[in-house]
C-alpha cells in the first residue's frame, strides 16, 4: 500500500513538472540568420521583435514567456506592442532578453542586441510639426527587459520614448543591465524608460546622452506609484536630467547611481515637493541639482520647500567614463577611477 502512494504521488509530481515544461515557452529572434514565416525555435529563429509580440499578444493560458533575442541591429519602423491574454505573475514572467547577457563569459558591448527606431510618424505638408515615437511598449504586468541596447530616433523635433509603460492597474516592470546611448546630434533619446504605476524598477542601467533618462510618470488617477526603484545605474550627459518623479511615493528606493554630467540631477512636476531618501550614490558635476519641469521641459529650479534625506551621496569628484567601445568596460567608471567601487553600471557579478 506505501509503495503504491508513493508511485501515485511520483506519477502526480512528474505530471506537475511536465505541466509547467508545457505551459513556459520560449520564442527566438536573430535579425540577421531569422524569419518571420519561421516557428521561433532556436533552429529557426523570428527575424522580428514584432512577430515575437504577435505570437505573445495572441497567446492565452499562464507560464513564463521568454523572448531570446541574437546579436544583431532590430529596426522598428513603427512601436511594438506587448499585450497578451497570458496570464503572467511575478515568477512566471514575460521577458525579452539578449541571447548573451553582460555577466556571461562570452559577452561584450557587440553582442549587445541593438535596438533602433526609424519611425516616422509625419504627415505631408507638416514635416515640422512636433511628433513621439517609441520602441517598445508595455501593457502587461510582471515583465523584465534585459541585455538590450537603445539607440534613439533620427528625427529632430520628435519625442522618442525608448520603453513605456502606461496603464491603470499595471504592475512591475523592471530593466535591467540596458544601454540607453542617445545623441542630440543624431539618435534622439528623449526619455530612456517611462512608466506610471507601481513597481517600475530600474536597475543596473546605463543612460548616455538621453534628454530625460527616467521618469517615473504620474501614477493611476493621479495617485503615485508606489515599490519603485533605482539602483546600480550610471547616467551621463543628460540633457535635462537624470531621474524625474511625478507624485511618485516617497518609498522609492534610489541607490548605489552615479548622475554626472546632467543638466539637472533630479526633475520633479511642478508642486511635488516629496522628500525622498538617496543613499550611496555620486552626484556631480550636473549644472543643477533639483529643478521643477512640465513634458516639454524644465521650468525652474526647487527652492528651500524641496529638501532630499541623504546618506553616503558624494558631490565632489571627476567621474572618467570608459570611451572605447571595444572594451568590455565601455561607459563604465574607468577601472581604479573615482566612483568605480560603488559597483553602478551593467555587471552585477
Amino acid at each position: 500500500m506505501k509503495r503504491t502512494i508513493i508511485k501515485v504521488s511520483f506519477i502526480i509530481l512528474s505530471l506537475l513538472i511536465l505541466t509547467q515544461t508545457l505551459v513556459a515557452e520560449v520564442i527566438y529572434v536573430d535579425s540577421r540568420e531569422g524569419n518571420d514565416t519561421n516557428p521561433g525555435t532556436k533552429e529557426k529563429p523570428l527575424y522580428s521583435i514584432k512577430q515575437a509580440a504577435s505570437i505573445v499578444n495572441n497567446s492565452t493560458g499562464s507560464g513564463a514567456t521568454t523572448i531570446k533575442l541574437a546579436p544583431g541591429i532590430y529596426n522598428f519602423s513603427s512601436f511594438v506592442v506587448f499585450e497578451s491574454g497570458r496570464v503572467y505573475t511575478e515568477k512566471e514572467r514575460l521577458v525579452i532578453e539578449a541571447s548573451i547577457l553582460p555577466d556571461d563569459h562570452e559577452w561584450n558591448p557587440t553582442v549587445m542586441p541593438v535596438i533602433l527606431s526609424t519611425e516616422d510618424p509625419r504627415k505631408e505638408g507638416n514635416l515640422d510639426k512636433m511628433t513621439e515615437t517609441y520602441c517598445l511598449k508595455i501593457k502587461e504586468s510582471h515583465v523584465t527587459i534585459r541585455g538590450l541596447k537603445f539607440l534613439g530616433n533620427p528625427l529632430g523635433n520628435n519625442w522618442h520614448c525608448a520603453v513605456e509603460r502606461v496603464g491603470k492597474e499595471l504592475d512591475d516592470l523592471i530593466i535591467t543591465q540596458c544601454m540607453f546611448v542617445g545623441d542630440n546630434d543624431g539618435m534622439n533619446i528623449y526619455c530612456g524608460a517611462l512608466a506610471t504605476g507601481d513597481r517600475f524598477i530600474i536597475d543596473h542601467c546605463i543612460f548616455s546622452n538621453c534628454y530625460a533618462s527616467v521618469v517615473f510618470w504620474d501614477g493611476t488617477e493621479g495617485i503615485g506609484g508606489k515599490g519603485n526603484v533605482m539602483r546600480y545605474c550610471i547616467v551621463d550627459g543628460a540633457y535635462i536630467s537624470g531621474v524625474w518623479t511625478c507624485q511618485t511615493r516617497s518609498d522609492l528606493e534610489f541607490h548605489h547611481n552615479i548622475i554626472t554630467g546632467s543638466e539637472y540631477f533630479w526633475m520633479r512636476k511642478p508642486g511635488d515637493t516629496i522628500q525622498y531618501l538617496l543613499h550611496d550614490c555620486i552626484v556631480t558635476g550636473n549644472k543643477y541639482y533639483s529643478g521643477y519641469g512640465v513634458e516639454s521641459g524644465p521650468t525652474t529650479r526647487t527652492g528651500p520647500e524641496v529638501t532630499f534625506m541623504e546618506k553616503n551621496v558624494i558631490k565632489k569628484g571627476r567621474v572618467v567614463l570608459e570611451k572605447d567601445k571595444k572594451k568590455k568596460t565601455y561607459l563604465h567608471i574607468s577601472k581604479g577611477t573615482f566612483g568605480s567601487e560603488l559597483g553602478a553600471g551593467l555587471f552585477k557579478k
